[in-house]
């Protein structure tokens, strides 16, 4: 760029900010006469309406009314001006990051479009700076200098670019600008990837990647799934999505009608900044353990999700708990999700068979009353509805029974006793017919008593019959000890994504109509059973699924692969994306934790480049207390200011952050926690799924961690943390896993 170039850069710029400056004045000022107007509306509320009280005329209330409406309408206006307020101070530090310029075949010189995170409008409509959402903005990402369109409402519209720039504007100033004629990367790319990371998740709106870009704007197809390595920007994409997605159907959806499934509550707080930085309000969101909490209604102690992980990376040999390692492996199977589908279809569809309804030698309702009303009457209901609803038919012919039988007591009564007390008449009366009725009301309790559990159980002893492929003693097996921590009142989690879905499929949890997408994190994480569950209770949404494969930290509980989901997601409304770029880490790291996984991995590397990963062995646990509390000071001096300390299991993390914490300012996460802390925070390497530090130490990778083939992939995903150093501790031999670094 020369200076010609530059001096009609940073023309613009100042145009653009004046402009920006304009705007924010002038809501200033609005926001500042609606704030009088509020004022006002509650001095005139007092004096005209005063207090309410009960005994009020209508006349008064309907006042009152009136003013508490114009008071909420002020209310909203005040937000819609605050919020453009905070946009537009925003644009002041930096109003955009890139420039396109493109000319139509119908145009002799190409138009400058500046692109920034929010849109600038003249008040005659004239466009200063273009949302990145807009639908011109998608060349800055996607395309090269050369041929290129964009789609609109009406059509494509086919040209040229004939430029492409990048700004850092920082402050209101231009701090350096550069064309780029291929690609979003280069200077602008490395400075952000090589910075620290301070506290939650950033935006990364001036730095989306091609790849990132077609999977943030993808509407072509109803659901997505993206498998992408670690550090490859899965979660970014996924919110930068539903930013896209709000300002694209603007008129249809805001941020209610779009859930967020997050892998543990500290997650959803780390992500919590980056829909704001964008303008738009958080989405909801859940783990899928609390939504099963508060969905499903079986009682019990149920076991949670992190206390299943840490059980299972204890330490514990396989050979100890062959029963939990079955159960786990068969339930979280296609082949199961199939078998408990079938079973419950066939339960809905078949003709049930009911014992006649008597009381006293009377007949309340015969079998085919019964089963009449059962499967024909309630046919429309679902199936544990059906019974319900069965159940207050036959509580309502007993009703009727009793007062019926009553009269006849009571006659009989008059008739041997002489006249009584009428009151005391109607209570004897009653009492007996109740009594006479009560075994006919608990056989009609016990032909309705059906739920989600009793249904699971009758399931569970029919399994090898609905599993033909699998071993028929494992299916015993399996059976009987579900059976057995069911009758002792735990409810494992595995067992509760079945009731879960028995209770959805069946009639026994209301469908979540308003949701319209569903986003997943950590896609890799669920069960097929748990996809059944999310299509059944979210049946109208659009799915996203981000993960990565070699992330399933357990192979015992996890999708497997993503064709296993090809039946709920239909492959002509699916489109599967794969990202291979990391940008989290730099090269070093990558090739350190590429080589636990003992194969090529889907992961290539941006060419950031750092220390080399190093493996300290030590000679027990005090001496890595004492290397890590050492390693904390002199890396926070260096300004790294997040630092994972990651352990195997929780026990091993509150062990280490007892510690530390005698040496050091240090935080801990031990599951259960809903904030994420600044600094140096102690933490089980499960915890640490989606999250990203400037510095990662692997507290003790030696004496016994990480051996077994099943803790292979939460080695990995230890080691994917780190974005500039990986420290791996080992009090003992080091873990066969491990790389040898010469």
């Amino acid at each position: 760029m020369n200076n010609t170039e530059l001096r009609q850069e940073e023309q613009w710029l100042e145009s653009v900010l004046s402009e920006a400056n304009a705007q924010y004045q002038e809501a200033s000022m609005q926001d500042d006469a609606l704030k009088d107007d509020a004022i006002d509306t509650q001095r005139e509320l007092w004096e005209d309406v005063g207090s309410i009280a009960a005994s009020d005329g209508l006349d008064k209330l309907v006042d009152f009314l009136e003013y508490i409406n114009v008071m909420k309408k002020q209310k909203r206006s005040h937000g819609i001006i605050e919020q453009q307020k905070a946009k537009l101070t925003r644009m002041l530090r930096s109003p955009y990051f890139g420039r396109i310029d493109f000319r139509t075949s119908e145009q002799a010189t190409a138009k400058p479009y500046y692109i920034g995170t929010f849109s600038l409008i003249t008040d005659d409509n004239r466009v200063m700076v273009y949302d990145w959402r807009a639908p011109v903005s998608g060349m800055f990402y996607d395309d090269e200098v050369g041929k290129a369109s964009f789609i609109t409402p009406g059509g494509v519209v086919e040209g040229e670019l004939t430029k492409k720039r990048q700004y850092k504007i920082e402050n209101g100033k231009l701090s350096y600008s550069f064309d780029s004629s291929v690609k979003i990367d280069d200077e602008m790319l490395q400075q952000m990837l090589a910075g620290h990371v301070d506290g939650k998740m950033r935006s990364i709106v001036t730095t989306i990647q091609r790849e990132q870009n077609r999977a943030i704007r993808n509407e072509t197809f109803k659901h997505l799934i993206v498998q992408g390595a670690a550090g490859s920007g899965k979660t970014s994409v996924a919110l930068h999505r539903i930013a896209y997605l709000l300002f694209r159907h603007r008129d249809t959806i805001t941020s209610e009608n779009i859930i967020v499934f997050s892998p543990n509550p500290v997650f959803s707080d780390y992500i919590s900044n980056v829909l704001p930085e964008l303008g738009e309000a958080n989405m909801l969101q859940t783990t899928f353990e609390s939504f099963l909490s508060g969905a499903l209604a079986t009682k019990g102690k149920r076991e949670r999700y992190y206390d299943l992980l840490d059980s299972l990376f204890s330490l514990q040999q396989p050979s100890v708990y062959p029963a939990r390692i079955q159960s786990l492996q068969l339930k979280s199977s296609p082949a199961f999700r199939d078998a408990i589908k079938s079973y419950a279809q066939a339960l809905a569809n078949e003709q049930v068979t009911f014992a006649p309804l008597i009381c006293a030698g009377v007949t309340i309702a015969s079998s085919l009353e019964l089963a009449r009303l059962f499967s024909y009457d309630y046919a429309s209901l679902p199936y544990l509805a059906r019974f319900e609803k069965l159940r207050a038919r036959m509580d309502y012919l007993l009703t009727n029974y009793e007062a019926r039988r009553a009269a006849q007591i009571a006659e009989g009564i008059t008739a041997a006793e002489g006249f009584i007390d009428r009151g005391e008449l109607r209570r004897r009366s009653r009492a007996i017919a109740k009594q006479e009725s009560q075994p006919a009301r608990e056989r009609a309790l016990a032909m309705t008593d059906v739920s989600a559990a009793s249904v699971y159980n009758a399931f569970l002893g029919e399994l090898a019959r609905w599993l033909p492929g699998a071993d028929a003693d494992v299916c015993e097996a399996v059976a009987r000890y579900t059976q057995e921590t069911i009758r002792a009142g735990l409810l494992h989690y595995e067992d509760q994504i079945a009731l879960l879905y028995l209770q959805g499929t069946l009639g026994g949890t209301q469908k979540t109509a308003r949701i319209r997408y569903v986003i997943i994190d950590e896609a890799q994480d669920y069960t097929p059973l748990q996809y059944e569950c999310i299509r059944l209770f979210f049946a109208q949404a659009s799915v996203t699924m981000l993960g990565d494969l070699d992330q399933s930290i357990t192979p015992y509980l996890s999708l497997g692969g993503y064709e296993t989901i090809s039946t709920l997601f239909p492959p002509e409304e699916t489109l599967l994306l794969r990202f291979t770029k990391s940008y989290r880490s730099t090269a070093e790291i990558i090739a350190f934790a590429g080589a636990i996984l003992n194969r090529k991995a889907e992961i290539d590397s941006v060419g950031r480049h750092g220390d080399a990963p190093l493996i300290l062995p030590l000679e027990n646990e005090d001496a890595v207390y004492h290397a890590i509390a050492q390693d904390i000071r002199d890396l926070t001096a260096k300004g790294h200011a997040s630092i994972g300390i990651l352990t195997q299991t929780k026990a091993e993390a509150k062990a280490v952050y007892h510690v530390l914490k005698e040496y050091i300012p240090v935080q801990a996460i031990f599951g259960g926690e809903d904030a994420f802390p600044r600094g140096a925070v102690v933490l089980p390497a499960y915890l640490a799924k989606g999250l990203e530090f400037d510095a990662v130490l692997l507290a003790n990778a030696g004496g016994g961690h990480y051996c077994n083939e099943s803790e292979r992939l939460l080695l990995y995903t230890a080691c994917t943390r780190a974005l500039h150093v990986l420290h791996v501790y080992c009090a003992g031999d080091p873990s066969p896993f491990l790389p040898r670094i010469s």
